[in-house]
């Protein structure tokens, strides 16, 4: 879930920093650039011994641990210029955050340096191999550079081939070497990768969208090489015969307008769920327009329908079997991607496989995609960023419009995740009854639903409910059906942000359990949207009023309770069909609050990262 981008050209180095600042969704605990220069040192900076590494060779390191501002500070007083650098901001997998287990990684002799995304599964091993090398971290990574500088042949990319062919994982790398100090190798396995060339300069990057100042870019495929210099690359197969790509192009969703005045990219995002749901809609508010991405034959042959996300793109899944069941009369099931990779069971060949991704790079849904084809299944993808690894998966895709997400909790993208899948529950619907406009009239329907979505009229009660909640040490929230499913992403968005434990259970499932743990001190959430279920969850409710527990309820309902609850949430008015996408916009609320409250930074949540690109 790393990061890496390297750059050769003019101000490398701080092209560099540039870089990894928008790869920073993908891990913060800590970062490092790597660069060539002869002259470079720490004159009067002492302060920064520790975090300056400096070899004969001519490459430099500069570590730290933490937010990438902290690293950019020490480069700001230390002024380092060059032609070429690398660089990487990091999510802790092997090691803890710190200075030493930064990357750039480097070899024992200097002569090499390295970043790295991925897993190095079997690095114990490799490290048994190299029996007189000193390790200096507690990383997986440095294994890699140090292989480098003991199996090297004369030739750079030949000993990087050598090196990875002895790797088990997934891996970009991007590396520098002393003899060729204007031009940084690449290898790619598993992880994502793209390569870019300008007119006088060349990158390296793991997101195409986080790419600038070039004219080409190229998505290197598995067991790839690539050699990237100032206006040049070079991409060579796997038996390193140098190879042609097609050009790619960065999605709609690339520009980051920065806050726009918000405090917070969350509350931004939460803000621009309305206009999300409504440029989703736009894009597929006709049977016709859904048709050219997803053909009718593959609707008709259509018996079943799997489901396969993780995390929020899970929860969006789960409110999608409820849509897709009820209204298509289609068996739905949904999987958790990484648990899912060691199911034995196959599916039917009629089966209909889709995969919900965000980011289009969570690496479990990928290898998911991976078994679904080797079974036969026909693969969707549903993501809201062109041109990422998953689109190049799949059959067939289509795009929320949700605009870039940066907040690492997501909120927009599950809103227009889950709009999606009324618009193409309409379609089956549409097909099976051959009646096209149910499409048009599903739209219509969707966009007044997202016209009913008003933060500033309800981010007060949400603020206040906040203040409430935010010294609870556990919480829960209970729901029926649909409600439940809201209950899990609700849940998730609290946790993720306040750090207060807090799960979510079908309601009518506390009294086999759970229930033994309600007091006076223990809120729970309710959720009663679903009128056919309505009086079963006021039964759920009393029980746990009756045992003192703190009831607020989320409904749209004027309901009757047998005993005082501790506060209602009053949603708006709407066909209760389409209450998943609005119930949750107050939770999203109540928990960017709670993580204010308590002093946390809802955009970058400890252990966390926006795209998780490991397994």
């Amino acid at each position: 879930m790393c990061g890496i981008y390297g750059f050769v050209g003019h101000n490398a180095v701080n092209e560099t920093l540039n870089g990894i600042k928008k790869l920073e969704y993908r891990g913060y605990d800590s970062s490092g650039i790597g660069f060539f220069s002869y002259t470079f040192g720490l004159k009067d900076n002492k302060e920064y011994k520790n975090n300056v590494f400096k070899f004969n060779s001519g490459l430099n390191i500069i570590k730290e641990k933490g937010e990438i501002s902290r690293l950019e500070h020490i480069v700001n007083q230390l002024k380092p210029t060059s032609d070429i650098a690398i660089g990487h901001t990091r999510w802790a997998t092997h090691g803890e955050p710190s200075i030493i287990n930064s990357h750039p990684h480097y070899s024992d002799n200097g002569n090499w340096i390295v970043v790295h995304n991925g897993i190095v599964e079997n690095y114990l091993d490799l490290k048994k191999e190299l029996n007189n090398v000193k390790f200096n971290s507690d990383t997986d990574t440095e294994v890699i550079a140090q292989m480098l500088s003991y199996n090297y042949d004369g030739d750079v990319l030949s000993t990087i081939k050598k090196v990875c062919d002895k790797l088990v994982g997934s891996y970009a790398l991007a590396i520098i070497n002393k003899k060729h100090p204007d031009s940084i190798f690449v290898a790619k396995l598993n992880s994502p990768c793209v390569v870019g060339v300008g007119k006088n300069c060349g990158v390296v990057c793991s997101d195409i969208n986080s790419i600038e100042k070039v004219d080409s870019m190229y998505m290197l495929p598995n067991y790839s090489y690539a050699v990237v210099g100032k206006g040049k690359v070079e991409i060579y197969d796997k038996d390193l015969n140098i190879i042609n790509l097609p050009k790619v192009v960065k999605s709609d969703t690339a520009e980051d307008k920065g806050f726009d005045g918000y405090k917070h990219y969350m509350i931004k995002e939460i803000n621009e769920i309305p206009q999300g749901i409504i440029n989703t809609v736009a894009s597929y508010n006709t049977f016709e327009k859904i048709k050219k991405v997803l053909p009718k034959k593959v609707i008709n042959r259509t018996r079943n329908i799997l489901i396969i996300g993780c995390g929020t793109a899970y929860h969006a899944g789960l409110i999608a079997k409820r849509i897709i069941e009820d209204r298509c009369n289609i068996k739905v099931d949904v999987e958790i991607a990484s648990e899912f990779r060691y199911n034995n069971f196959q599916p039917s060949h009629n089966t209909l496989a889709v995969f919900i991704s965000q980011s289009g790079e969570t690496a479990d849904t990928i290898k998911a995609v991976k078994m679904c084809k080797a079974y036969g299944l026909t693969t969707l993808a549903v993501t809201n960023v062109a041109n990422s690894s998953i689109v190049y998966e799949v059959d067939y895709c289509m795009y929320t419009r949700a605009g870039k997400e940066v907040a690492v909790a997501s909120t927009k993208a599950y809103n227009c995740q889950c709009a999606m899948f009324y618009l193409i529950s309409s379609y089956i619907k549409a097909i099976k009854t051959d009646n096209p406009d149910i499409v048009l009239e599903e739209s219509k329907r969707l966009i007044d639903v997202a016209n009913n979505i008003k933060i500033n009229r309800i981010k007060d009660v949400c603020n206040q409910v906040a203040e409430e909640i935010k010294d609870s040490k556990s919480i829960y929230m209970i729901g029926r059906n649909i409600d439940y499913y809201t209950a899990l992403e609700s849940s998730l968005k609290l946790k993720e942000i306040s750090y207060i434990h807090c799960e979510a259970y079908p309601a009518g499932e506390l009294k086999h359990g759970t229930i033994s743990l309600i007091d006076n001190n223990q809120f729970v959430f309710a959720f009663v949207t679903q009128d056919m279920i309505k009086e079963k969850t006021l039964s759920n409710i009393n029980e746990v009023t009756t045992r003192q527990g703190k009831v607020i309820v989320v409904s749209q309902f004027k309901l009757n309770y047998e005993n005082k609850i501790y506060k209602e949430i009053m949603l708006p008015k709407i066909d209760e069909k389409y209450m998943p996408l609005v119930s949750v916009v107050y939770m999203q609320l109540i928990a960017y609050y709670t993580s204010l409250k308590l002093g946390n930074n809802p955009d970058k949540p400890r252990s966390l990262a926006k795209s998780v690109t490991v397994e």
